[in-house]
């Protein structure tokens, strides 16, 4: 490992300094630990909400899609449905952004398109049920990102899949009366 690649956090804290310093993922659990031994309610707290690993979805999603140099979505697997790619897209343009690669989070309808192969309008009915499902928010004129539960839907269908399952982004499962 590059020293390039090791991060150097310093708390302080009451007058107490601490320092962690090594590979980003294993710092930054450091610092949530050291957060929860200070601050108990944060622990709780933690455990209750949905806070995405953008290391591990970076993992996850690069079986399905890979970025060029300049933050282009490429599709890796030509056998998933049409949500499930849109999914994945999205996640991998959400994950790049996080992790300082993209310069937004926005996918375009007409960049999804190119990327998974799929016509404009396939793409704009995709997103129509996306977004009324709640996995998928429209940002702007044309442009859609996903939603934080929606990052969690992709996150499972995708996991799913590696698995060997077949997950489907953007169809729910209805409670049982």
């Amino acid at each position: 490992m590059s020293q390039d690649s090791k991060l150097k956090v310093q708390i302080e804290h009451g007058g107490f300094k601490h320092t962690i310093e090594g590979e980003p993922d294993k710092v930054l659990k450091a610092i949530s630990q050291y957060i929860a031994e200070i601050y108990p309610a944060y622990d709780l707290a933690s455990k209750l909400i949905y806070s995405p690993d953008y290391l591990e979805l970076l993992e996850e999603v690069s079986v399905f899609v890979n970025l060029t140099t300049d933050g282009q979505p490429i599709m890796l697997r030509s056998d998933l449905s049409a949500d499930q790619a849109l999914a994945a897209i999205l996640l991998a343009n959400q994950v790049a952004f996080k992790l300082g690669k993209r310069t937004t989070d926005e996918s375009t309808i007409k960049e999804i398109s190119q990327a998974i192969g799929k016509a404009q309008k396939t793409i704009q009915n995709t997103l129509t049920d996306m977004t009324k499902a709640g996995i998928v928010e429209r940002s702007g004129k044309g442009s859609y990102r996903l939603t934080t539960a929606g990052t969690r839907e992709v996150q499972e269908t995708l996991n799913s899949l590696r698995e060997g399952g077949n997950g489907n982004a953007g169809e729910r499962v209805e409670p049982s009366s």
